[in-house]
């Protein structure tokens, strides 16, 4: 935990955007920051450096004890800390501004629906939510490094047949680096839009296609741009700059190939409510043009744990 702490905190890019939303949003001397999954208390600190009037910090880890210790270290005064859930907490003081960077490489795996849909709570009437949107994009992979590295139980051992080890490894998602000439030209599509200002489901589904190329795709790449405030924007998109944050690798069983004139198809699938934490499934069709399936390959995270 303290050195994921440590890897997030040593990202500028990612410390100086966050610093900026605040900043624009909070007014010294009057604003009452939430801060949910507050870990070792940075954004309330760097919000009271910025003027905040109050902080309250929500972390149900032993981080919340660190929080404090670096807070009284650094003679940081205004915060109050509370150590649970934030969905957990029964009558919460309303803010002014409510944040929360709950976002993993992929965008949802902390939760951050159930967190975002539960801080309307915390939040005064013309309060201000960071982050305020989300978008996820996709794009077809159309070169084999990163399949051949996951598959790499094919050339374990000429005598042996690994191939059910092999299709553990293909039903699992991959933080990885995407090169952007890795992915097919023009064919990034968004798949996921979120409005944190709204309810959100935590399950959520979508089906994406594309032209037949007659090129083999070997996964997909995932990524996300997500806005704290208007203006200010975060991307862990290949083509970005480089954040903590990696692109994520979506493997197929073997290669998939749809000619021109045919369609691919993906229907992604995902399920991130907080006593699941994260499982994604994903359909993958090469579809004729009359419309008959020709080939269906069909993944899920719950098959890619050993039982």
């Amino acid at each position: 935990m303290i050195e994921y702490q440590r890897i997030i905190l040593a990202d500028k890019l990612r410390n100086d955007a966050l610093r900026s939303a605040l900043k624009k949003v909070i007014k010294p001397g009057r604003s009452v920051v939430a801060d949910l999954g507050s870990g070792t208390g940075f954004l309330s600190f760097m919000a009271r450096t910025l003027g905040a009037k109050q902080c309250h910090l929500y972390d149900p880890s032993e981080l919340l004890e660190l929080s404090r210790v670096i807070a009284a270290e650094n003679g940081i005064t205004g915060c109050t800390f509370h150590q649970t859930h934030s969905t957990l907490e029964r009558r919460p003081p309303k803010a002014d501004v409510v944040v929360s960077e709950t976002l993993g490489n992929f965008a949802l795996e902390e939760g951050i629906i159930e967190t975002m849909n539960d801080a309307q709570r915390f939040l005064k009437s013309e309060g201000m939510l960071i982050p305020s949107s989300l978008i996820q994009w996709v794009a077809p992979v159309i070169s084999p490094r990163l399949w051949k590295e996951i598959s790499s139980w094919d050339r374990v051992e000429a005598s042996l047949d690994l191939s059910v080890a092999r299709e553990i490894s293909c039903n699992n998602i991959y933080v990885r680096s995407v090169r952007p000439a890795e992915m097919a030209a023009g064919a990034v599509r968004q798949w996921d839009t979120i409005d944190f200002h709204k309810k959100n489901n935590p399950v959520r589904s979508a089906t994406v296609c594309w032209d037949g190329s007659g090129k083999s795709v070997y996964g997909f790449a995932l990524w996300w741009e997500c806005a704290l405030v208007k203006g200010i924007t975060l991307s862990t998109a290949p083509s970005a700059q480089r954040t903590h944050w990696e692109q994520i690798f979506m493997p197929v069983l073997r290669p998939i190939c749809a000619a021109k004139g045919e369609r691919l198809e993906l229907r992604i699938s995902v399920d991130s409510r907080q006593d699941v934490r994260i499982n994604v499934a994903w359909d993958v069709r090469a579809v004729a043009a009359n419309g008959r399936v020709r080939e269906r390959q069909c993944l899920d995270m719950q098959r890619g744990h050993l039982e």
